[in-house]
């Protein structure tokens, strides 16, 4: 019998009650040797399990948080070197690692925790998504290698090869208001089916770019967009003003928050710094771990 630490699982309880149909993801299944998991992995994944810190159904990670009047907090923790992210639940909580390689024009997740001394199951060479974005840093998308629909397809007939599950696109721009300049940024997100399950966006399921003007504008149910809430002048102290609820938030260019697009006045996500190296991070339905995670890293650039 596998018994769990209970304490691992407290940063699920936002997804508790979300639909779920995963099952582990233990990678490609294929004869290819670079897609195929070594007899030692296999061991520790196993002992992982036992210790509850196993992390193999990144599909969790995609799942809408369970819908709440109030954000979910979180909070977002930078190396000095500003290349390294930590994702943590507001008790503490591990949750997600990112690296931004630019020269790449990359962003890597992971779901283990590379400080951790007694982590064997980081591998820099696989990551669980990855985020990327334009010459013009205009536009920024976070994809999986592989959906739940075809993930255990030969390659050649999954959507590795076929530009991958997208889960996220992000268009950013600036704009002027009173006498200061506006980060701001568009946002589409896979939406939700008429059963409550969300939509896989797999380009072998007929979808096309999630970022094309047809998918933003679309009048369906797949699409779900986000738009960002400007903020106002302040003459008194001669800067752009938010408010971000229940946080005392510090001047930060990457400071921002996402309404619904279609009720603007909902506030859905918002990112503010609280500290040298630190950031909060509150969101709530439709948004997923990963989602959210992602978007606020989009910002890793403005100034």
């Amino acid at each position: 019998m596998v018994f769990q630490d209970e304490s691992a699982l407290r940063w699920f309880w936002p997804l508790r009650g979300a639909r779920s149909e995963d099952k582990a993801d233990f990678g490609d299944t294929s004869s290819d040797s670079s897609d195929t998991w070594d007899q030692d992995r296999a061991f520790e994944i196993a002992d992982s399990v036992e210790k509850g810190l196993a992390r193999e159904i990144v599909t969790e990670f995609m799942h809408p948080l369970r819908r709440s009047s109030k954000l979910w907090r979180f909070h977002v923790v930078r190396s000095e070197d500003k290349l390294q992210y930590r994702l943590f639940s507001d008790d503490g909580d591990f949750l997600m690692y990112a690296r931004a390689n630019l020269d790449a024009r990359t962003v890597e997740f992971f779901t283990y925790n590379p400080s951790e001394k007694e982590e064997k199951l980081y591998d820099p060479s696989r990551p669980a998504f990855q985020m990327t974005y334009s010459k013009d840093r205009s536009e920024w998308r976070i994809t999986q290698e592989r959906c739940e629909h075809c993930r255990f397809a030969p390659k050649h007939l999954s959507c590795t090869c076929r530009g991958k599950q997208q889960v996220a696109f992000m268009r950013h721009s600036r704009t002027p208001v009173g006498d200061g300049i506006f980060n701001c940024m568009d946002v589409c997100v896979p939406g939700m089916d008429q059963d409550g399950s969300r939509v896989v966006w797999c380009p072998l399921l007929g979808r096309g770019d999630l970022g094309s003007p047809s998918s933003a504008h679309s009048e369906s149910e797949e699409v779900q967009t986000l738009i960002t809430k400007k903020p106002v002048w302040n003459d008194e102290v001669e800067s752009l003003v938010l408010d971000f609820k229940g946080r005392r938030i510090l001047p930060s260019a990457k400071n921002f928050q996402l309404a619904l697009g279609d009720r603007p006045d909902q506030v859905v996500c918002q990112y503010g710094k609280i500290g040298p190296t630190t950031f909060s991070l509150d969101f709530k339905f439709p948004l997923s771990v990963v989602q959210a995670f992602g978007i606020s890293l989009s910002t890793v650039l403005w100034t």
